[in-house]
């Protein structure tokens, strides 16, 4: 995992074949992560948003969360 860009909250991390784009912001109840797949510079698959279990989860763990599942995703076939 590592920053992408100059925003804070913005991560990317390369996975077999794909780039994954994580994305995490601030909300009035915690954090939240929306994660992407690309491959070649085109979107594999757009933006979902990760649930997010645990109470005052802090932006490293949102991102991982987000990791997660784009891996999750990446392995189970890239399925919607």
């Amino acid at each position: 995992m590592e920053p992408k860009g100059l925003d804070m909250g913005d991560y990317q991390e390369r996975y077999q074949v794909y780039d994954i784009e994580v994305a995490v912001e601030q909300v009035l109840t915690g954090v939240k992560a929306h994660f992407r797949v690309l491959r070649d510079d085109a979107v594999v698959v757009d933006w979902r948003l990760v649930h997010i279990d645990t109470l005052w989860s802090t932006e490293h763990a949102a991102a991982q969360a987000g990791f997660t599942a784009a891996r999750e995703t990446i392995d189970a076939g890239l399925a919607a």
